[in-house]
């Protein structure tokens, strides 16, 4: 995605190494996001590298669009959130990097990843 070329490159470097096979959907919110990317599946980890940088934008968080966790500004690492409806109160707070396709209101606290995958 244009608008976080630099997060939207980390991430896929992630997907590519393997990172999120196996991870756990450690946070669900019904009607709201599911979220993922924390190894320890506890939501307080991440890939151990260096945060990356905030690269917001004014691009619209329908249902569908990933973006990424933030602790504060220029706290992103490896977790990634998917909507599961439109929330314009997320417009211009986070790096939205791309779109999923649909059943993520079907992900439950505690389903894992099998295997992580890009489509360009």
């Amino acid at each position: 995605m244009s608008w976080a070329p630099v997060t939207a490159a980390r991430i896929a470097e992630l997907v590519r190494s393997g990172f999120y096979d196996g991870v756990v959907f450690h946070r669900v919110v019904p009607g709201f996001v599911v979220q993922f990317g924390d190894p320890g599946g506890d939501g307080y980890g991440g890939a151990g590298k260096a945060p990356l940088r905030c690269e917001t934008s004014p691009a619209t968080f329908d249902a569908g669009s990933v973006g990424v966790a933030l602790a504060g500004r220029d706290t992103g690492s490896s977790q990634l959130f998917v909507t599961v409806a439109s929330y314009p109160h997320l417009d211009g707070d986070y790096p939205l990097i791309g779109k999923a396709g649909p059943g993520w209101d079907r992900i439950a606290h505690g389903d894992r990843i099998v295997k992580a995958r890009i489509i360009e």
